[in-house]
This record gives C-alpha cells, structure tokens and sequence, in this order.
C-alpha cells in the first residue's frame, strides 16, 4: 500500500449515470472495493442496510469517520471507495474533495438519458436487474420543465466538484456512461487508482435496464425532440467539466527512457530539446514516445517507482510561441484553417501569402506588414485564447496555447506524482534528479537556442499584451507563480 498513491476513492455520480455498474466492474479488481452508497441518508451502501460494518445509521450520521475507518480495517491491503450523489452527505463530499490520498472518479451521462432512465425508474420502482426477462417496460412523459430544473441541479454538482479540483490541483479520473462497458477504459481507472491487475474482459451482472431509442421511451417525444434539438444531444459532459482535447493523446506525446524508470510529459509550445538531450546522456539512448496503453503498461512493469517530469514556461512567452509557429505562418505545420478563422471572427492582421516564422522584416515591410500589424495580431490572438479556452469560441482548443495546469492535470491521470519544472531553473531541477536517482553528474549542458522568428516578443512587448496573456492564463499565473516578464 505504500507505493500506491491514493488508499480510498470516491465515485462522484448521479442516479442512473451507471454508478451500480462501475463498481461492480472495479470489484472485479483484487486490489479495489467498492462499497456502494455509504453516507445515502436512507440506508448504509445499498437500500435496506442500516447498519455495515458494525456501524449503524445513526452513529455513521453522528460521526462519518466511524464508517470511514470501519471500511478501512475491513480491507486494509485494498483500496477502498463508495459512490456519492448529489443528496448523500453533503460533509462527506467537502471531505473528499480535500483529501490528496482520496482517487476522485468523476461518472457522467447525457443528461436526457439520464433524466429519462430515472423517470422510467420511478415509474416501474425497477432500479437493477440482472435478469432481462424481469425487465418492466414503459414510457414516460417528458416534463420540459422538470428537466431544466434537473440540469441545473446536476450542472451546479458537478460544478462545485469541477472548481475544487482545479483549485487544489488534485488529478481526477473522467469517466463516461457511454465508455463504461470498455475494458481498456476500465483497466486505465484501476491504474489510475494504482492497481497493476488487468482484466481481459469484464463480467456483467447487471442488464441495461432500459434498451431502445428516446423515441421509444418519450411519450411527447417531437415536442421534446424539437425543443432540446435530440439528434444533436452528444452533450454528456456537464458544462463545467467538458474539456476539448487537442490532436493526438496525452500518453501518446510523454517520453520514456528505455533503461532508467525516468519519463518526460511534455506541455505544448514549451522547448524541451536541453531535457531530452539530459535524458539521453543519462540512459545511453534517445527516449521514445508515441506509446500505445499496452507499451505503457509494459513500460511500467519494468521501471517500478518512475519519475515523470515537465517542464511549463512563462504563459507569455509560450502562447508567443503558439502563435509564431501556428499561426502567423502558412507552411505546412500551420493550422490554415484556424488562421482563416482568426482573421475573419478576430481581425487578425497577418501577412497575406506565403509566409514563413523567419519571413525577413523587408520582405513583410514590402507588403505592409510591420511591428504595429504584428502587435495587433498577436493581441487578437491572445483575445481569442481567453475565449476560447472558456469555450466561448466555435474553434477547438489545441494542446499549443492550451493551459499548462489543465495539461499537467491530465498527465496526473496517467501517473499522479509528477515534477513540474522550471524553463529558467531547468539545470538546476534535473541535477536535483541526478541527486534524486543517485546518477553521476551530466556535463555538457546546453541553454535552449532561442528562436529567431521575424518580430521577436520584445519587439511587440507592451502592459496591454501582459494584461491580455494575465486575463487568457490566470490559473497558469497563479499556479506556477509568474511575474509581469521583465528584461526583454
């Protein structure tokens, strides 16, 4: 238990999301269980129990920690956890939420699947089976009203949920309905929650209770169908956890040294050639990447106790990066179609033609491109980044301008314990790892080449750009505690 970063988790669902069903696939876990609902107000893990564990509701309801640790002591060498919902023991989600050693699942469902899995519920008082003979059908008047009201009830859940993990930094593992029957999914939790067993299937003791279309299930279905606009609903993430990713995978982008238990999880748009040149003096060999889950689950199991690391950079100094490499230009790296976009939804003023980042000055002069054109553009950019990353723009987000915590936060999905390191006190950090892992000094160490694109960022520089780049990265300022850049 001492090597596993969490001792306990929690199942942050609601009902009908799939919560009955998820546990009984990580209680096929010898390292995981799942307790059920432990801190429901009208029973003790499941209906009809009043006291669990020699606890009963009354003393649970007068002390929540007595459960706690009689679930515990049932099963020291497991880690253990329960499902919560929005009406348990409201102490018990402040409780979890702060606690670093506690695994947090988040469990969502498309919200109108949901509500209707729960009105037909309620309807038939038919809430599990394992038996679909047993199964008792019906259809539901769709309440439009009613469904508001639910939405914002869930929404205001899972938004307190959402705001205190991005506070406290803490990893949390997204799960949704839809992906809950995946094996890979479901073997990718259990590793997150620090268990190394991998299942090849998963047994299924419970049936969907309610198969078939919306249409089949909602009486009013054209009225309710015109009104949420149904065949477009893929809305299944609550609005305050729903993250676009960029191209590519998080594990897919991490670098894995081939004889040293050391990875290096890069961020987007921040230089990383002086750390994997580190990386390669110290294994003998160039570190690999673009590995599958299966690679990393072998990878794993031959580097017990692995270092990761990364590295963030000045939220200023990246997204000028982001900009000069993605945007600006027109070669084939570029994103044109973003760029497009940009010039006509954000008045972007760059160059028309072909251009390239090391475009000379005279060239762009020649066309009536010059500093005041690029300050401008790059301010624009930054105007769009704070829209965008608050999901107020119709552009996907993209891993190069993307927050640095919100991609540290996913890394920490793959593997909790994580170094986050400095680009200015680089040299310094891995000498502490050098120290760290007991390895003879490196030398030969090689600042970072600076680029030299057409307009460097000090050409532009101004309080209105740092406001902007301030007002786009706050949590990044925040978190890694970054000054207005100074001695450009």
């Amino acid at each position: 238990m001492k090597n596993r970063p969490f001792t306990s988790f929690v199942i942050f669902g609601a009902m009908r999301s799939g919560s009955n069903l998820l546990e009984k696939f990580l209680n096929q876990y010898g390292g995981l269980v799942c307790h059920g609902e432990l801190f429901h107000a009208g029973f003790i893990g499941k209906p009809g129990v009043n006291k669990y564990l020699g606890v009963t509701r009354k003393e649970r309801n007068n002390n929540p920690e007595t459960l706690l640790k009689a679930v515990r002591q049932a099963d020291p060498e497991k880690i253990v956890g329960y499902r919560f919902f929005q009406a348990h023991d409201q102490r018990l989600m402040t409780r979890a939420l702060i606690d670093p050693h506690c695994a947090k699942i988040i469990l969502t469902r498309n919200p109108v699947e949901s509500f209707v899995s729960l009105a037909i519920a309620r309807k038939t008082d038919q809430w599990l089976i394992s038996d679909p003979a047993h199964r008792k059908e019906a259809q539901i008047h769709f309440d439009l009203a009613e469904f508001a009201d639910y939405g914002k009830e869930r929404d205001d859940y899972y938004g307190k949920i959402s705001t205190a993990l991005r506070l406290s930094e803490q990893p949390y593992f997204e799960i949704d309905y839809e992906t809950l029957n995946d094996v890979t999914t479901i073997n990718s939790l259990a590793a997150f929650l620090g268990v190394t067993e991998k299942l090849d299937k998963l047994e299924q003791p419970i049936k969907r209770q309610n198969p078939g279309s919306l249409s089949q299930k909602i009486l009013n279905y054209n009225e309710v169908s015109a009104a949420l606009d149904l065949p477009d609903k893929k809305v299944s993430q609550p609005s305050a956890l729903k993250r676009e990713r960029d191209t590519g995978t998080d594990l897919s982008r991490i670098y894995f040294s081939k004889n040293k238990a050391i990875a290096l999880a890069p961020v987007p748009s921040t230089v990383i050639a002086s750390a994997q040149e580190w990386m390669t003096q110290v294994d003998g060999t160039p570190p690999q990447n673009g590995f599958s889950a299966k690679a990393f689950s072998d990878w794993q199991g031959n580097h017990p106790d692995p270092i990761f690391f990364t590295v963030v950079d000045h939220p200023l100094r990246r997204a000028y990066s982001a900009f000069m490499h993605k945007i600006f230009p027109t070669g084939p790296d570029s994103y044109l179609k973003i760029r497009e976009q940009l010039q006509r939804q954000f008045g972007l003023l760059l160059p028309p033609g072909d251009v390239s980042k090391f475009q000379s000055r005279a060239e762009l002069g020649a066309i009536g491109y010059g500093i005041d054109e690029h300050r401008t553009s790059f301010k624009q950019f930054l105007v769009f980044v704070a829209g965008n990353l608050a999901s107020q723009t119709d552009i996907r987000q993209d891993g190069k301008w993307q927050l640095q915590s919100e991609i540290i936060r996913r890394y920490r999905v793959l593997h909790p314990v994580l170094h986050v390191f400095n680009t200015e006190s680089l040299r310094t950090d891995l000498k502490y790892l050098e120290n760290k892992l007991d390895l003879p000094p490196m030398f030969g160490w090689h600042e970072e080449p600076k680029t030299e694109f057409s307009f460097s960022l000090s050409d532009i520089y101004d309080d209105e750009i740092e406001a902007l780049a301030r007002a786009a990265y706050a949590p990044d300022y925040e978190r890694f505690g970054y000054p207005a850049l100074s001695g450009l």
